[in-house]
């Protein structure tokens, strides 16, 4: 039997099922919900808050039944998307739920902390039907030892929940920018390469039994020379292309499991770009969400349009990300889960 020696059958077989047949990733994520009503919000002019539910899983259910068939994983929040989407969802497709409330509580001058949802441990993801509990926690190394603390107790407890259930646990790390770096778009690109392969080193210990880490792209394409005739080009360079390539391999070294590339919510072409940069050092595929979808709320509530959008728009994104996509490293053989023969007279069905 072909089981990694550091996976539970459990975990092991819910991974198989959250990526394709070649064991890459391609998840797309529609479990925004502060940001999808901030979305809302400048599309229609009105307050966040005054966003009805109805409206988040209108959203939710338009574009699961549309991407889903597509990906070999979906993540989506248990309060709004789960309930709107389940009956949709079709059976090949891996569940991931969100495992963080929306938004984060402001500490100190800029720092971050990361609220549970109480209510959905791993053992109730499990019972609702999901694959895999998705955790995001926000990271900067020069917070203080508090917020530190924090973030570690938080990922910690929830690597332990997900064990004990046997569900596969994958950690959301997202990195912002402190002092100088929050006022000057082109100083935090600088640190970025450096902040994100911290994050990947500090989330790789294995007392936090993270399965796969969900990160950011360790540089910021804006402020590549090569990409500054692009249209999302800052007009600005602080770094060249041989640079992204250096930071996204440094990322690779310091991941101790496997990773995956989120979209930081910026436009299609250049989360390709970013994509192919990632699986070209060793990532096993992309989570990604408003990138695909995050056009449809100017459609919204008309679900004739909003449907029109996904047919026309939102299953091209997914097929050119798909494309983009063939060159991952399959998450078998990332040293972590390099599968080996369970030895003779043993039991890999001992643990959860």
């Amino acid at each position: 039997m072909q089981i990694p020696d550091a996976l539970s059958p459990g975990k092991y077989r819910r991974l198989k099922r959250l990526s394709d047949a070649a064991d890459r990733f391609s998840m797309l994520a529609v479990d925004q919900r502060g940001s999808l009503r901030r979305m809302f919000a400048r599309e229609h002019g009105t307050e966040p808050a005054e966003v009805a539910p109805d409206r988040l899983q209108q959203v939710k259910r338009v574009v699961t039944q549309a991407v889903a068939p597509l990906v070999s994983g979906l993540l989506t929040d248990p309060l709004y998307g789960y309930p709107a989407s389940i009956d949709v969802l079709p059976a090949s497709t891996g569940v991931l739920l969100s495992g963080e409330q929306t938004g984060y509580v402001a500490a100190g001058e800029d720092e971050r902390r990361t609220r549970l949802l109480e209510a959905w441990s791993p053992r109730r993801a499990l019972r609702s039907g999901g694959d895999a509990i998705k955790l995001l926690v926000y990271h900067h190394p020069d917070a203080s030892e508090e917020t530190h603390r924090h973030e570690q107790e938080i990922v910690a407890s929830m690597g332990e929940a997900c064990e004990e259930a046997g569900m596969p646990f994958i950690l959301e790390v997202v990195t912002y920018p402190m002092g100088e770096a929050a006022r000057t778009p082109a100083v935090q690109a600088r640190r970025k390469p450096e902040l994100v392969a911290d994050a990947a080193k500090t989330f790789s210990d294995p007392a936090y039994k993270v399965d796969v880490l969900k990160l950011e792209f360790p540089a910021n394409l804006r402020f590549v020379d090569a990409y500054q005739d692009a249209p999302f080009g800052a007009g600005e360079a602080v770094y060249d292309r041989k640079t992204v390539e250096q930071a996204c391999e440094r990322l690779d070294r310091a991941a101790g499991v496997p990773w995956v590339i989120l979209s930081s919510g910026v436009g299609i072409d250049e989360f390709i770009e970013t994509l192919k940069f990632a699986n070209d050092a060793g990532a096993s595929g992309f989570l990604c969400g408003r990138a695909v979808w995050k056009d449809i709320v100017r459609y919204a509530p008309n679900e004739r349009e909003m449907r029109h959008f996904m047919a026309e728009v939102g299953t091209g994104r997914v097929e050119r990300l798909l494309d983009a996509n063939e060159s991952a490293r399959a998450w078998t053989d990332h040293p972590k889960y390099q599968s080996r023969a369970a030895p003779a007279g043993t039991d890999p069905f001992t643990t959860g």
